[in-house]
């Protein structure tokens, strides 16, 4: 990129960034538009001012206080992604309280969907798994899996880790939009889920994986006694091997029998059977003391057939596993839906995990391990494995951290005895570490009871009936297992200030202060029964977030903040017009060659993460040099790759037109647009005066407008 014409853009960025400066320190616009506003009352002129907030003294800036103009494309920018529209612009000038009924029309954008589920992977900790932490919940070793190859995929376990990183997410933009109170998060049974992630939950239930690593087939132990593997890629289609009526039922072609083995000394038929009840002598049978059912998952999920060869002959064993193609189907990785999942009746099965035309219709999937809330999501737990040294006492305290951000002070607890929960080889009582494990141990408990090492369902008797207790916040309640652990987080009055906290690091890049406002802010949430849409409405038009008025107790107003790598790309992908510009919902093995370039550009632009016991987010709200390179290599290529798809052969004054109103997201109405609008063209001017062609010369306009303060920034 470095020869492009339009790289060096620093005099006419920085003529940009003034014609946008007002939004910064700005003052109130009257209906006349002279700007004389009464101060304290709202947005405002009249200099920093003396005030008493009622608990004590601080300063609050007049000057500083936001306009409809900026705070409104604030808020939009957050739901949707792009700048105010000229009614929307006037609407908030003539009644800036107008502000809650306009979140409520952003909410119901399409837009906000995909916005709302990339705060919620982060704030659920969510994306956190990959191929190991895929394969330890098998208890078998990371390896590569298999692709669709027409046209090309991105690998089995992409995909599955894909799904895991957005289901919990996807859930809570569900029970949203249905009116659920967000407590559900914690306790809901009910799941957005794809076909292949319920074949991976029912194979997880099925071979019970135990703290000592000893596997244990339970639903469809019996049903793959004989297994057929064909030397060439068989002529049926492949989910007859998955249908218990069809002849060809458990019969799977195995790519590495036709090219590894000698056919003659290995006697390699086009056909051979494996009894996989016994080992004989020189007999075929699965290799690794690998269970029949882990077999056939293998090749249903993964696209990974493992490896067979003839008992005691080692000339004829196939070298490893080797790679295939899924027998899901494609479309099973994307088929997302509301799925609730449950325990099986007294005369029920559960659900067999190859029985993939059942599941890809079913609206319950029926299974033995417990399913509760975000914190037995497959996405948290391949976050937060565990061993037996650990024994879930990260889960616990990362589920604190999600659910009611808070995690253990170490400060002793006067008059609880948690007996012999404590592990004193971790803390002996009075040592420095006490105060932590006191608590923390016999909290970890619901967890050792609900799930092995592996998050496999405990069968352990002796673990089973490990009694749990919450000591934390001022609650004390007992219980077992993890749905106890649910009830107890989910009603906890730290929650609703919790989630009102991650929205404020989501908006502000920093916790909003506490005091009167705050407090009235939660109290709506908790009226509303929870309703997180009223959260949303409350929070983002509060001072606290517009920066709007002076608010008592608080000193600082809302900061204007960089845009994070995901609000960056969902404003670049809303203001142009291309789905996911960044490739931030695409896998690299599908996504185009903008996509995938973006990605790569804006990889050193800090995006909201979490971190193990950290409670705060990790948010940097500050640009830097490289920062602020890799904004302008990604405006680079989007104007190079980009600009035809988005323009067009489009006039040269259309462009300017819909830069400045899309892409730097100005109304026509507001103040700043026509100054913004000759910045550009002077731009544009100029690379023409100096020989470039048009094209170039407005793909060079599209880079500079692409940084403006509007667009890589929030608040401005």
């Amino acid at each position: 990129m470095k020869n492009k014409p339009w790289r060096k853009v620093a005099g006419t960025l920085m003529g940009l960034t003034l014609a946008l400066a007002s939004s910064c320190v700005d003052q109130t616009e009257t209906d006349d538009g002279s700007g004389e506003g009464l101060a304290g009352a709202g947005p405002g002129g009249g200099g920093s001012v003396e005030w008493k907030p009622g608990d004590g003294t601080g300063k609050c800036n007049i000057d500083a206080l936001l306009t409809p103009r900026s705070y409104g494309s604030k808020i939009k920018t957050l739901l949707a992604g792009t700048g105010l529209n000229d009614a929307e612009y006037a609407t908030l000038s003539e009644d800036p309280g107008a502000l809650r009924e306009l979140i409520d029309s952003w909410l119901e954008t399409g837009a906000s969907d995909a916005i709302l589920r990339r705060f919620f992977m982060s704030a659920l900790q969510q994306t956190g798994g990959n191929n190991e932490s895929l394969f330890y919940m098998l208890d078998e070793n990371a390896s590569s899996t298999g692709r669709y190859k027409n046209p090309a995929s991105p690998r089995a376990d992409e995909m599955l880790n894909q799904n895991f990183s957005e289901s919990m997410a996807r859930t809570a933009v569900e029970l949203i939009k249905q009116g659920k109170p967000f407590s559900e998060i914690v306790t809901t049974d009910t799941f957005m889920l794809t076909t292949a992630m319920m074949s991976f939950l029912a194979f997880h239930d099925d071979e019970v994986i135990d703290d000592e690593g000893g596997h244990t087939v339970r639903t469809t132990a019996g049903h793959f006694d004989t297994i057929t593997l064909v030397r060439d890629a068989p002529g049926f289609p492949p989910e007859e091997a998955l249908d218990p009526n069809s002849p060809n039922f458990a019969t799977f072609w195995h790519p590495r029998l036709g090219t590894q083995l000698d056919p003659v000394v290995c006697d390699v038929k086009n056909s051979q059977t494996i009894d996989t009840t016994q080992f004989v002598a020189d007999e075929w049978r699965i290799r690794g003391n690998r269970t029949p059912s882990f077999f056939v998952f293998s090749a249903v999920a993964l696209g990974r057939m493992q490896s067979v060869g003839r008992h005691q002959n080692a000339l004829c064993n196939t070298n490893g596993s080797s790679q295939s193609t899924p027998l899901l189907k494609r479309e099973h990785f994307e088929d997302w839906r509301m799925i609730t999942v449950r325990k099986p009746s007294a005369t029920e099965q559960p659900s067999y995990f190859y029985r993939t035309d059942e599941l890809e219709s079913a609206t319950h999937l029926v299974l033995h391990t417990p399913r509760t809330g975000f914190l037995t999501s497959l996405g948290f737990l391949s976050t937060w494995l565990t061993n037996e040294d650990n024994s879930s006492r990260v889960t616990v305290n990362q589920s604190l951290i999600v659910a009611v951000g808070s995690t253990f002070d170490g400060v002793v607890v006067p008059g609880f005895d948690p007996g012999d929960k404590v592990d004193e080889v971790h803390a002996e009582p009075g040592s420095e570490c006490y105060g932590c494990h006191q608590t923390l141990d016999p909290m970890r408990d619901y967890f050792r009871a609900s799930f092995t090492n592996f998050y496999s369902q405990q069968l352990d008797a002796q673990r089973i009936n490990l009694p749990g207790d919450f000591v934390f916040g001022g609650v004390t309640q007992s219980g077992n297992g993890v749905t106890d652990l649910a009830q107890s987080l989910a009603t906890h009055s730290l929650l609703p200030y919790a989630w009102a906290d991650k929205l404020c690091y989501y908006a502000n890049a920093q916790p909003c202060e506490k005091g009167a406002e705050l407090d009235r802010v939660v109290d709506v949430f908790v009226d509303s029964n929870l309703d997180f849409r009223v959260l949303l409405r409350e929070l983002l038009s509060s001072p606290l977030v517009t920066g709007s008025a002076c608010v008592p107790g608080v000193v600082e107003q809302a900061p204007a903040t960089i845009a994070r790598r995901s609000t960056f790309c969902h404003q670049l992908s809303n203001r142009l017009g291309v789905d996911d510009i960044c490739g931030l919902s695409t896998l690299p093995a599908v996504a185009n060659n903008l996509q995938n370039t973006m990605r790569n550009a804006v990889a050193s632009v800090p995006d909201d993460g979490f971190s193990r016991d950290n409670v705060a987010p990790i948010v940097i709200a500050e640009t830097g040099l490289f920062t602020r390179a890799n904004r302008e290599a990604a405006c680079n290529i989007a104007a190079d790759k980009a600009y035809t798809l988005v323009f067009g052969q489009s006039s040269a004054p259309d462009v300017l037109d819909a830069l400045v109103l899309d892409l730097v997201g100005l109304p026509t109405t507001d103040p700043r647009h026509d100054a913004v609008r000759a910045v550009l063209k002077d731009h544009l001017d100029e690379a023409l005066a100096s020989g470039k062609p048009l094209r170039q010369a407005l793909q060079s306009t599209m880079a500079l407008a692409c940084m403006a303060p509007s667009s890589a920034g929030v608040g401005f």
